[in-house]
């Protein structure tokens, strides 16, 4: 077989698995027709079907959404590079327009045009004006402090800050103390010494400390190491000009205080730029690291002193610069108030004096004329507000930037272009008040303005002054910071980890920015660490004991374990789900190839292993009672598999046939899908594990978290590691969603640590008036009360049906140890069996882990259809859902104490919503009442007693009647509760138009369903689900109060209610069904015989005497009671149709006498059912029942239906993991009819109290409301807004009479009101919070392709290939090959088709391997040598034919490289590694360490699939699989 597969030219044939072979045969000579992988195409039979591409529920076209979120992308990239770029400036401009108001003595030009226009005039600032500017730089400083300090309390109140130790304490205690005299220093008494133009320029050399960290840390190794350090020495020397320059040149002494407030700011940011501990770093640089580490980990608890100690410094430093300059200190205080109110100021007529007529210098001398004008108070206050509202804009849109991975454009080179923007305008605004100063009166105070430049000629200023060297300083902090250049942060990082100190600093917006982003170069990830682990580590036997205790770069990839549980499904919702798979396989497996071939690291990248837990899978086979065969649910899993991934790969696929694994628990199949990730089933057998949903998980969550991860021989730090990385994808049977959706969700848990659940947005899938109902349902819920909890607490339920755990979470105390608490009280089966994915939510919630809700991330699952299905559904979720709040609320303490996210604020939120819930139906009932008599002019007492029939109806049906009846009842009220509301939209109506917009009823109904068409207008994608608004709305009596009625009179109820269907029964269930009727009828028989001699229990029968059956004659006749005799007489008629089943199923237990078995002949695979039949002979008395062992050749294997696959075993580790994970929590629970019976009653006592207290309940709550309205003319409040008024005229009097009529509300419905409309408007905030952020992490996924980036020929063809690398991989590995082949549907002109010519190229054509990897191979070779046409018709090379030949050169010399560099690696593995099995046995699997199963038989029946990972050569191929011939 190898000597005839076609090799590729330029790749190496690293897998010995046979995966990547492009060729195979059809069938070998031997094997029998049933035992083919695929049947020899006859001519006959060459029509035929390909597969569609289907838009409907997650495929659905999207188009429009994709190129709306890049048109949003597109005016991000302009519109916070704007905002950055913008508010900086203006943040920077308004600062030295304060300091410019400090200086003591300040001459200001003055405009003269309210004076004398034929004159001169400046202005000296006053005292009082030079201290109100004071405080407006003191708000400046204070402002960001203050905002620090509340986060601080924030996170140290809601959240979890540590306390520092007292090193760290004291060293962030010096170093804040530092920066803040710097700032101090430059705003105070540097800034005003200098003219604008140059304390702009001046902040630009604010990085003498960051750029001696970063020579000293830079990397050693690296080939660039002596150009870096060069560099590095240049940019310290230029930052360092700055010290000497200006003070030497002008001559001042507060200049002197420059080089140490640039050293002093500098120090502040000093954690951003001592790297990270490695190998080679220094003991110095380590001590660093750790201080630094322990002042980060404590940060928010020293920040909550800190902010407020830096105040108190700045302050103190204001009073000294006022002591500097001969004032009275204290006037800061004194005069505070007096510099805010209304006080005038003088204007001195002066005579200008050019003192150097060439240079341009000017001086001022007094006329001695001098006016007295008005001044502006507020000024400093307002100057200070917009200084401090554009530094926040700033600091808000960077952050964004960073956010949404836009940081270069709109962050960096914004931030960048600051100090050169403000420079220019400096000096334009400068000119302009210099020509005139009156330019600016209508904006600017006539006596306020920059400190303007002595009047030089423009090259005198540059080079005089020696300005230029401001270039050097611009130059040499872009140097320092290149890294921002260069970003490597995930998408939605949290602030923390952009910005190493979470705020900014007020006066130094940019440079804080710029400074205190983080260089995102920790855990950094290389291509060949992504190898260097799997699920089975290669780990030698001989060295365990030795296992290395660092982390390891692997350690950090994420690793999915899809987890489905599935249990009734249809065949179209295992379809949906199985595409869903094959299409994350598929993504996956791009992926994997790009990494493995084209040398990419994808920081998306992922591990998958796909798992299905089948309840109830097994029922009693046609052969015999004894045995099991799996259920048609299986069957039709395994033949609908082919079908899903035809239609996701647009071809036929035929996967080979699963492999089969007995197991303690039942069964198991393995498929190996075309990504080479496996799709494992297990198959659960209800009598050896327990069954139900929740029994699946702590199934699944044991497997992977127990067994798979802590039985691994490694370290605690890597085991810590990867189970943080590590997470389940809980799926339902029926779910359908897209690759990015799970990437949604993975980003949401890599941007926070403590996140233990997230889940997407389900959308309901049906048809029909309930499917209807539920979309708006889903959506409301969605909309509003999931984006509230996300964005003001946590979400409390991540739902089942689309949910992603974190596995180290899971693994935490009191989560997944007591998830498997058996239910053994009413209320626990209520709480745990009804409502599984709530309480599992509730155990991370009270352990102190987050649960989020991503819009974003849609997934689309069946919902009811019928009434009966839905109210079913809920009877299960209501109470479930109650039972968890309550218990939520019930330890909201402790919970609020452990969980920084749940605060009691949050509690009381929740409070509300449950208090809605339980009052709901009261309102509803109220509701009502008010409708019928405004419709229909009842009064209140009849009204009340109309509506209350049907419900006390119900009610008792409830609580007397079978569940059928039950709904039967509600459905008939539904309908008319519905006809009601349709009138009652008519009554609403009247009742506007008669009160008014104005009055409450009014409000609150627009401002409700504003609300929701608001929120739907916000959510574009689905705003169609307004349209259902309607049957919502007419369905609410049902839903709000028949449904929790229902509900809570069916609490005794914990069956499923749903996806109920027949099944066989069990071998002992039959059997116990047959001893009852055995007993039954004995019974019977027993009491007929004691009542002739008087001694039986009954009180009621008689006796018959009858002739020849002509007459009979009963005496004693007592009709009392023949319930019991019926239903007896019942169980006896029924008893021989047992018998009679038995030995259908079974042989007999005497066997007759010389028996014959009848054989069967199977024609092309189909199977017959066959019955023993035996004959008449004597040479064989007994023919034994073939030995069966259930872990090694159980029925089920042999099952045709299951189709020819493998036959495989668990090792023995896994094999003793099942045994004792099902002995210890999920053995089978006996039937201990005592049990059943206490529990029954519990639960029924349970129902009793909970309807009494909910019944009662409401009826106080709607009798003091119904008392309330019969007395509303005694008791209620005054409406204020739209009242009537009357006017009349009294003649007698002469006056006009005014007569208001206001609208009355009782006190209770306008709590009422208030109560709801506060629910409403909390969820509509948290709403738009939550959209915003949705938004913010739909735009971080989006790349722009045709936006902001090179053109092809300015990019390098490597740039251009691993910018598309990905997509690349993705349609290279494609198994549909008619864009190569020229094949598929021809969809032309029906007379130009050429139908048996495409037949005919079909019957020729080979078939493909089912193996996405092998055929990225063979495209990729069929690529080299392709016309231009076929290049063309795989879009992600490029859409020009330069760019796609320029992409495929990169694509060919990158995939070149790789390969040799592996050769490399393992020539040099080989040679590291010769003599080393002398000392330690060979490295071998994970799975394979414990050793394989110690059974007898190995079964080699089959050959591995073509497309399996297995090595091993394949062995010759039999028929069938035999096992009575080794078990005799």
């Amino acid at each position: 077989m190898a000597k005839n597969s076609q090799k590729f030219k330029g790749l190496s044939d690293d897998d010995s698995d046979q995966s990547d072979a492009e060729f195979r045969p059809l069938y070998d000579d031997n094997d029998e027709l049933d035992q083919r992988t695929a049947q020899e195409t006859k001519g006959w039979n060459l029509f035929r079907e390909i597969p569609v591409k289907k838009e409907s529920g997650s495929m659905a076209t999207s188009s429009w959404i994709e190129l709306s979120v890049k048109i949003l992308k597109l005016l991000a990239y302009i519109v916070v590079f704007v905002l950055v770029l913008g508010s900086a400036v203006v943040a920077k401009g308004t600062l030295l327009f304060v300091t410019s108001q400090l200086k003591k003595g300040r001459f200001i030009s003055h405009c003269n045009k309210v004076l004398a226009l034929d004159q001169q005039f400046i202005t000296i600032l006053s005292l009082e004006e030079r201290i109100s500017w004071l405080w407006a730089v003191l708000i400046i400083f204070s402002v960001p402090e203050i905002c620090m300090f509340l986060r601080s309390l924030r996170i140290y109140f809601f959240k979890t800050a540590r306390k520092p130790m007292l090193l760290h304490f004291i060293a962030a205690f010096a170093i804040e103390t530092l920066q803040t005299i710097g700032v101090a220093m430059l705003v105070l008494i540097i800034l005003p010494e200098l003219d604008v133009v140059k304390g702009a320029m001046l902040l630009n050399a604010m990085c003498t400390i960051p750029g001696i960290l970063n020579a000293f840390t830079r990397d050693r190794s690296d080939s660039r190491f002596t150009i870096m350090i060069i560099l590095d020495v240049l940019a310290i020397s230029a930052q360092a000009t700055a010290f000497v320059v200006w003070p030497l040149l002008d001559g001042t002494p507060a200049l002197w205080c420059i080089p140490f407030a640039c050293i002093l700011i500098s120090l502040g940011w000093w954690e951003n730029f001592i790297g990270h501990m490695g190998r080679n770093t220094s003991v110095s640089m380590s001590y660093l690291c750790e201080l630094r580490d322990g002042i980060k980990s404590s940060r928010y608890f020293s920040q909550a002193i800190l902010s407020i100690w830096k105040i108190i410094v700045f302050g103190s430093c204001i009073l000294v610069s006022l002591s500097l300059q001969d004032d009275d200190p204290f006037a800061f205080f004194t005069k505070a108030e007096e510099s805010f109110q209304a006080r005038d100021y003088k204007v001195h007529e002066v005579q200008v004096i050019l003192e150097k007529l060439y240079q341009g210098a000017v001086d001022y001398s007094k006329t001695g004329g001098s006016f007295v004008v008005a001044a502006k108070p507020l000024s400093a206050l307002w100057v200070s507000l917009i200084q401090v509202g554009t530094a926040y804009l700033c600091y808000a849109a960077g952050k964004f930037a960073c956010k949404i991975l836009i940081q270069k454009f709109s962050f960096t080179f914004a931030l960048n272009l600051v100090g050169p923007v403000t420079v220019n305008l400096l000096i334009a605004l400068c000119g302009l008040r210099n020509a005139d100063p009156c330019a600016f009166r209508y904006t600017i105070p006539d006596y306020l303005f920059f400190e303007i430049p002595p009047v030089y000629f423009l090259k005198d200023y540059i080079g005089r002054e020696m300005t230029w060297v401001w270039l050097l300083w611009l130059i040499s902090q872009s140097w320092i910071t290149m890294y921002t250049w260069l970003p490597k942060c995930e998408r939605l990082a949290s602030t923390d980890k952009l910005f190493a100190k979470p705020w900014y600093s007020g006066p130094l917006i940019d440079q804080s920015l710029l400074l205190s982003r983080t260089r995102d170069d920790e855990n950094e990830l290389h291509v060949d660490d992504l190898d260097d682990f799997t699920d089975a580590d290669k780990i030698s036997n001989g060295s365990v004991e030795n296992i290395v205790k660092d982390v390891r770069p692997s350690d950090s990839i994420t690793r999915i374990y899809v987890c489905a549980t599935m249990w009734h499904e249809t065949k179209d919702e295992m379809i949906e789900f199985l595409k869903s798979i094959f299409r994350l396989d598929e993504d996956q497996s791009a992926r994997r190839v790009a990494q493995k071939y084209l040398g990419i690291v994808d920081p998306d990248y992922y591990e998958l292993e796909a798992h299905i837990f089948m309840d109830d899978a097994y029922e009693v086979s046609d052969h015999s009672t004894e045995d099991s065969q799996v259920n048609r649910f299986v069957k039709c899993l395994v033949e609908t598999i082919d079908e899903a991934a035809s239609e996701v790969h647009l071809t036929n696929v035929r996967l080979r046939p699963p492999k089969k694994y007995p197991t303690p628990y039942g069964g198991r199949l393995v498929w190996i899908l075309p990504g080479k990730n496996k799709l494992i089933c297990h198959l659960k057998d209800k009598s050896k594990i327990r069954h139900r949903k929740r029994w699946s998980q702590v199934m699944y969550m044991y497997y992977f978290l127990g067994h798979r991860l802590m039985d691994l021989p490694l370290s605690v730090d890597r085991k810590e590691n990867i189970a943080e990385n590590t997470y389940l994808l809980a799926l339902d049977g029926d779910i359908d969603f897209k690759p990015c959706a799970v990437t949604l969700l993975i980003d949401l848990m890599k941007k926070d640590k403590n996140l233990g659940a997230a889940c997407g947005r389900i959308h309901p899938v049906g048809s029909g008036f309930m499917s209807w109902y539920q979309m708006f349902e889903y959506a409301i819920g969605h909309w509003l009360q999931k984006a509230t909890e996300h964005m003001i607490g946590c979400v409390l339920c991540s739902p089942g049906c689309f949910s992603l755990f974190r596995g180290k979470a899971l693994m935490d105390d009191n989560v997944m140890k007591k998830y498997t608490l058996t239910s053994n009280e009413a209320r626990h089966y209520v709480q745990y069996d009804q409502g599984e994915d709530r309480w599992l939510c509730t155990l991370l919630l009270q352990r102190g882990y987050r649960v989020e809700y991503s819009a974003a991330s849609d997934a689309y699952t069946h919902c009811p259809e019928s009434f009966n299905e839905f109210f079913n559904q809920r009877r299960r979720w209501v109470p479930s859902t109650m039972a968890n709040i309550f218990d939520l609320l019930a330890e909201s303490k402790r919970t609020v104490e452990m969980n920084d996210n749940i605060s009691t604020l949050y509690i009381a939120y929740q409070t509300m919503l449950i208090l809605g819930t339980i009052l709901g139906p009261g309102t509803i009932f109220l509701m009502m009442i008010g409708a019928i008599n405004a419709l229909t002019g009842l009064s209140n007492i009849y009204a009340l007693l109309l509506n209350l029939l049907p419900i006390f109806i119900f009610v008792v049906v409830c609580l007397m009647c079978k569940s059928e009846i039950q709904l039967q009842v509600a459905n008939l009220i539904t309908c008319v509760y519905a006809m009601i509301m349709l009138m009652v939209i008519v009554g609403i109506a009247l009742q506007i138009v008669q009160d008014g917009w104005l009055a409450p009823t009014s409000m609150f109904f627009v401002a409700t369903f504003g609300i929701f068409f608001v929120t739907g207008a916000l959510h574009p994608q689905e705003i169609f689900c307004l349209a259902y608004l309607v049957i919502y709305y007419i369905t609410i009596p049902s839903m709000y109060m028949l449904l929790i009625i229902y509900s809570l009179c069916n609490l005794n109820n914990v069956s499923w209610g749903t996806r109920e269907v027949a099944q066989k029964k069990t071998l002992k269930e039959i059997e116990m069904e047959k001893k009852e009727s055995e007993e039954a009828k004995k019974k019977m028989d027993t009491k007929s015989i004691m009542t002739w001699f008087g001694k039986s229990e009954e009180t009621s029968g008689s006796i018959e005497f009858s002739i020849g059956g002509l007459f009979k004659c009963l005496c004693c006749t007592n009709p009392k009671d023949y319930s019991e005799n019926l239903h007896l007489l019942q169980i006896s008629n029924s008893l021989d149709k047992i018998d009679k089943r038995l030995d259908s199923l079974g042989a007999p237990a005497e066997v007759e006498k010389n028996p014959r078995r009848r054989s069967s002949m199977g024609l092309r695979g189909d199977t017959l059912s066959m019955l023993p039949e035996y004959e008449d002979s004597e040479d064989s008395t007994d023919i034994p029942r073939e030995e069966r062992d259930d872990l090694i050749n159980p029925y089920w294997i042999e099952d045709p239906n299951l189709e020819k696959g493998e036959v495989d075993f668990l090792t023995t580790a896994e094999t003793e993991f099942w045994k004792d994970l099902i002995d210890t929590y999920l053995r089978p629970i006996d039937e201990n009819k005592e049990e059943q019976e206490r529990i029954k009653n519990d639960l029924k006592e349970l129902r009793d109290n909970m309807v009494f207290a909910f019944v009662m309940l409401n009826a106080m709550f709607v009798m003091a409301i119904f008392l309330l309205q019969l007395r509303q003319d005694e008791l209620h409040l005054k409406w204020p807004f739209g009242q009537k008024i009357a006017l009349s005229y009294d003649g007698n009097d002469n006056v006009v009479l005014v007569d208001r009529e206001f609208l009355m509300l009782e006190p209770i419905g306008s709590v009422l009101i208030i109560f709801f409309g506060s629910v409403l408007l909390i969820q509509f905030i948290g709403m738009l919070f939550h959209r915003l952020g949705t938004l913010t992490h739909l735009l971080s996924t989006v790349q722009l392709n045709w936006f902001f980036t090179k053109k092809p020929h300015d990019m390098s063809e490597d740039a251009q290939f691993e910018k598309r690398a990905v997509d690349i991989a993705r349609d290279l590995q494609k198994l549909n090959v008619d864009d190569l082949e020229r094949r598929g549907v021809d969809d032309s002109n029906v007379s130009r088709r050429k139908t048996l010519h495409n037949l005919e190229r079909a019957r020729d054509a080979k078939a493909a391997p089912v193996n996405l990897d092998a055929n990225f191979k063979r495209r990729l070779t069929i690529l080299q040598t392709a016309d231009p046409a076929a290049v063309s018709r795989l879009p992600s090379l490029g859409g020009t034919s330069a760019s796609r030949r320029a992409t495929l050169r990169a694509l060919m010399h990158r995939r070149d490289s790789v390969l040799a560099d592996k050769r490399r690696s393992q020539l040099q593995a080989a040679r590291d590694s010769t003599g080393a099995y002398l000392y330690e046995d060979p490295i071998t699997a994970m799975n394979d360490m414990a050793g394989r199963s110690s059974l007898a038989y190995m079964n080699k029946g089959y050959e591995p699939a073509l497309d399996s990972d297995e090595d091993v050569a394949p062995a010759p191929r039999r028929s069938t699989v035999r096992f009575r011939d080794i078990y005799k």
